[in-house]
């Protein structure tokens, strides 16, 4: 573990700004989740996703020196990302000749409707549940992950089988993995 992990979004500025590598790595690894979401959101592809994460570091690596509220990195960094993907996004609609204003563009409601702290709110609640789930017994684990994570969205049939258990079994040890999951996400 870094010895910036538990360092402020502030102080890994300050350190950003005093040329200490380690504090930038720790700085994209916090953030890395939150700022690749914003391009898949807006349906750009991952490769394009990829562009607008790294400029949004780039853009962030060229304004550290000018960046007012370090404090409110994670709604600058969302805000960044939103107007990258509207410049890619209309970008693309001029190629190919269309004029499409940036509101009608394929953005997920939430991410359109949402003020870049809501984003941010939602991704730290979804950081603690991840981190939650991998700290819960592997059967647990697997289990939740079939159930709310897989994209393929299994059957209980499928999911019993999987995991070697009865189908009948899901419900009654799905209710206690999520009492454990609530036990996790409530402790300090």
């Amino acid at each position: 573990m870094s010895r910036y992990a538990q360092h402020s979004d502030e102080e890994l500025i300050t350190a950003c700004r005093a040329g200490v590598e380690e504090a930038w790595e720790v700085l994209v690894g916090r953030y890395e989740r939150l700022v690749y979401t914003i391009p898949r959101r807006f349906g750009l592809s991952p490769a394009e996703a990829d562009d607008v994460f790294q400029s949004v570091w780039v853009a962030l690596l060229k304004h550290l020196d000018t960046l007012r509220q370090p404090d409110r990195l994670g709604a600058w960094l969302v805000t960044t990302a939103r107007r990258e993907c509207w410049e890619r996004r209309r970008g693309a609609e001029f190629q190919r000749g269309e004029n499409v204003a940036p509101d009608a563009m394929p953005e997920d409601r939430w991410v359109e409707e949402s003020s870049p702290e809501e984003i941010l709110s939602r991704f730290e609640q979804h950081q603690r549940i991840r981190q939650a789930l991998t700290r819960l017994k592997e059967r647990c684990r697997r289990l939740l992950q079939l159930l709310y994570y897989d994209p393929a969205r299994p059957s209980y049939a499928e999911i019993a089988g999987q995991l070697k258990i009865p189908v009948g079994a899901i419900g009654p040890t799905r209710a206690r993995c999520l009492e454990e999951m609530r036990h996790l996400l409530e402790a300090p």
